[in-house]
């Protein structure tokens, strides 16, 4: 018999859900120590990404955004600092707090993985017809909207 009908919905949903994320992770390149061909790795490129889409930040907010373990985001932060990708000032608000935003740098490089990141998806749509484009877009919408609910 196989694997699946033995299993009850919930065991079967588990397993195609992990099945997915395996395939997709390997689609999009995401297995490989460092994404799109640069030397930063997924969670870096996350981390430059929250700071770019809200234009400065604190730790705090990247945190709640990407549920990152405190101490690997401190890592990453300090090293992206040290390779002058990051600039810390401290808040106006909170005294206590530092805001982190992208230097000059850092923004040329996180452009570059943007850009990087558009082109590697348009290359994967480009050989699908628009109907497909259009469903697998609606059904993107679909699981975000579903998953939500679970946050």
């Amino acid at each position: 018999m196989h694997f699946l009908r033995l299993m009850n919905e919930g065991e079967k949903a588990i397993a195609a859900i992990r099945d997915f994320n395996r395939f997709y992770t390997s689609v999009i390149g995401l297995l490989d120590k460092h994404i799109l061909d640069s030397p930063y790795s997924l969670s870096e490129a996350r981390v430059m990404f929250e700071i770019s889409s809200t234009g400065s930040c604190t730790a705090r907010h990247i945190k709640a955004a990407t549920q990152m373990d405190e101490g690997y985001l401190s890592r990453i932060v300090d090293k992206l600092l040290k390779q002058g990708l990051l600039k810390k000032t401290r808040s106006d608000e909170d005294g206590r707090a530092f805001l982190l935003s992208l230097s000059p740098a850092g923004q040329r490089e996180f452009a570059r993985l943007d850009k990087a990141s558009h082109d590697n998806i348009a290359s994967l749509l480009e050989k699908l017809s628009t109907a497909e484009v259009d469903l697998l877009s609606t059904h993107l919408q679909s699981i975000k909207s579903i998953l939500t609910k679970t946050l």
